[in-house]
């Protein structure tokens, strides 16, 4: 059995500050039953997987604005004095990153979530409450290449 303990968040090549609530690995698949007449149900070798979407949800407590257009697509930032964010009204293909998590199993084991291609498309979405701070669902899904449709978009590893 595996039960995974704590870890980190990072994209790219940089670590998520802090988070509450830890997050979420996920991966939505869709299946398809080809059916023949007669058949009862399931057939070994006739079940096709239609889809697979790979997430990784971050639950971010801080946020770097310098760091900003990591975490949301067609977004740009400018720094003089301030930094100032603003959209963009195009995705590019550096809104796609690398997302991980790394940690270790409640046995002590290291264990590596990957995201390739991840791209987060939550809208930005900040509850402004007083005497609470803003906590951000980052969900980043997995994108295929183009053409590519052997390997999914995600991988575990479990190290030894």
């Amino acid at each position: 059995m595996i039960i995974l303990g704590h870890g980190v968040f990072s994209i790219g090549e940089k670590d998520i500050a802090v988070t509450r609530g830890g997050g979420q690995f996920v991966v939505e698949r869709e299946y398809r039953d080809i059916e023949a007449d007669g058949d009862r149900g399931t057939v070994k070798g006739r079940t096709l997987i239609d889809k697979s979407v790979p997430k990784l949800t971050i639950n971010a407590l801080s946020m770097l604005p310098e760091d900003f257009t990591s975490y949301y697509p067609g977004m740009k930032s400018t720094t003089d004095t301030n930094t100032t964010v603003t959209g963009k009204t195009d995705i590019s293909t550096e809104d796609y990153k690398t997302v991980k998590w790394t940690g270790k199993t409640k046995a002590g084991k290291g264990v590596i979530i990957t995201l390739k291609n991840a791209i987060n498309l939550e809208n930005l979405d900040w509850t402004l409450q007083d005497k609470d701070e803003v906590i951000q669902a980052l969900t980043y899904v997995g994108t295929y290449d183009e053409g590519e449709s052997e390997t999914e978009p995600w991988e575990v590893e479990f190290i030894k």
